[in-house]
């Protein structure tokens, strides 16, 4: 596990210091692959995955990273929802810059978490409920994506 981490860290750390100019992803392709793959792993539980992303909008940066996080995010609330998850993905002008920003917004209809568990929920190996699958990486590589 510790080697899946520092691979995908030192991979992202490694683009995110090339400063890869220019280096694009287009969302919408990526995420309707993504919530197919989702929908197949998770098709016993029989969820409503809904995606709502406009053609044309692009991530400043590798799909690889891309389908890391979402993949991890919408899985995690595969897990979690009672019958639906649902990818939002929209578009902000930045009021400070000339820069747009894109969200991406993973939603489930489950249970939900508090504050204090959703800190302890993306520490490195740490796992809110061991009797669910998974082995607590997921969402501190979301993290530490995210912030590289």
């Amino acid at each position: 596990m510790r080697m899946q981490i520092e691979h995908h860290l030192e991979r992202a750390s490694m683009a995110a210091q090339r400063r890869m100019v220019g280096v694009t992803t287009e969302i919408t392709p990526a995420t309707a692959r993504l919530m197919r793959v989702m929908g197949k792993i998770h098709g016993e539980r029989e969820l409503d995955l809904v995606l709502d992303a406009p053609a044309g909008l692009r991530f400043r940066g590798e799909q690889q990273d891309l389908e890391e996080m979402l993949g991890n995010l919408i899985d995690n609330a595969c897990k979690w929802a009672t019958s639906t998850v649902s990818l939002t993905v929209r578009r902000h002008e930045g009021e400070k810059t000339e820069r747009s920003i894109l969200s991406l917004v993973v939603a489930d209809d489950g249970p939900g978490l508090s504050e204090a568990e959703r800190k302890i929920a993306v520490e490195r190996g740490r796992r809110l409920d061991e009797m669910v699958s998974g082995a607590g990486l997921g969402l501190s590589i979301v993290a530490e994506l995210a912030g590289l």
